[in-house]
């Protein structure tokens, strides 16, 4: 989980003038008690030593509806677990403006129980800093650098566990599981996260290698390591593009492609295709806000995860034909529970979304024919 609280923070303190020792105060916008939190560790090099006063010029009103997990994080302070990330006021950003300058941002990182990560951004402040009363020295803050990214791989392995995506919430008792759907859901775990991960490092040099060891990509760094050692240059095709799902199923990413290329989940992904085009695109907000196209999307959403799975199954040398077969009729009526609820949704959308369904259901009809008996 991560908080986004810059614009509720009218103001701070950040002293590192202990070496080993965090105390942060942040007032908010509500004018109550400041959140006070004292984390073992040392800012970056630039503010290492350090007393920053700063202000939020860019503090908007209190919203009329006050976010309950700043409260929890005053109340929890004493208590909960909270470790330091990157505290920094050298984080170099590109400018949101015509003249697309790079500024300083003063950044702020820390984790909550290993599950919370709060960061804060401010481009806009005025401060006032102390002169250092100890210095840092580059081994050092290369050593806080590897502490930081490790409470922020810790954070990406418990939410990564803690993850319930479609391959797990529609388990039951008409769908059995398989290891393919615990493999899916860590899978749609990483994809969930990578984004917030990608944000930090793309603009850092090398920094792909970091969001590697954060999202625990061994086997990628292990091969990135032997290229350099063997003096092989950076391939920019792999520094510069964003990671997929493909990434995140080391070892079985052969096993992947293949089964997101049968005809079966062609043939899915063309139904996946009408419901973005005439559900998501022109009505996506009001049927999020609809309990009716919550439910819709949730059990679409179970059915193509699960198909997926069990794709992977059928593509092994060795699979069980019953477990299978079970799979893939649970599946037949679940589409056809969807196909039900296709009266709740806008009239335009339905015969594009009906004739989809009917052509996937004679697909898996089909498809469950093939299954060894």
């Amino acid at each position: 989980m991560l908080a986004l609280l810059s614009p509720l923070v009218t103001r701070g303190v950040i002293d590192n003038t202990l070496r080993e020792l965090i105390d942060l105060r942040l007032w908010f916008t509500d004018n109550s008690e400041p959140l006070h939190l004292r984390m073992r560790g040392n800012c970056l090099r630039d503010i290492a030593g350090c007393r920053l006063e700063f202000t939020n010029t860019a503090a908007g009103s209190p919203p009329a509806f006050f976010p309950p997990i700043v409260n929890d994080l005053r109340q929890s302070a004493g208590s909960a677990r909270i470790v330091a990330g990157d505290i920094t006021y050298s984080r170099r950003v590109l400018e949101k403006d015509n003249r697309r300058g790079v500024a300083n941002v003063l950044y702020i990182e820390f984790f909550v129980d290993e599950i919370l990560r709060v960061l804060l951004e401010f481009n806009a402040v005025s401060y006032d800093i102390s002169m250092p009363q100890w210095e840092q020295s580059w081994e050092d803050d290369n050593l806080q650098t590897l502490l930081n990214m490790e409470a922020l791989r810790a954070h990406v392995d418990a939410n990564v566990k803690r993850y319930n995506g479609p391959s797990m919430t529609g388990l039951g008792e008409d769908m059995p599981p398989c290891d393919w759907d615990y493999r899916l859901n860590r899978a749609e775990a990483c994809m969930a996260i990578y984004p917030t991960i990608h944000e930090k490092y793309a603009p850092i040099p090398g920094g792909y290698l970091s969001a590697a060891f954060v999202m625990n990509l061994t086997d990628f760094l292990g091969k990135e390591a032997a290229e350099e050692e063997a003096n092989m240059p950076p391939d920019p095709k792999v520094t510069e593009r964003d990671w997929n799902v493909l990434d995140f199923m080391a070892p079985q990413e052969q096993e992947l492609n293949r089964a997101m290329h049968h005809p079966l989940f062609e043939e899915a992904s063309k139904m996946t295709a009408v419901v973005h085009e005439h559900l998501l695109y022109r009505n996506g907000r009001k049927l999020r806000e609809s309990k009716e196209g919550v439910a819709f999307l949730s059990l679409y959403a179970s059915i193509i995860s699960h198909l997926l799975s069990t794709l992977l199954l059928t593509g092994q040398d060795h699979y069980s034909s019953a477990l299978a077969a079970q799979r893939m009729e649970a599946l037949c009526k679940r589409l056809s529970a969807l196909a039900q609820m296709f009266d709740t949704l806008p009239p335009d959308s339905r015969p594009p979304l009906q004739d989809a369904a009917e052509s996937l259901m004679r697909n898996m009809r089909l498809f469950i024919t093939s299954i060894p008996g």
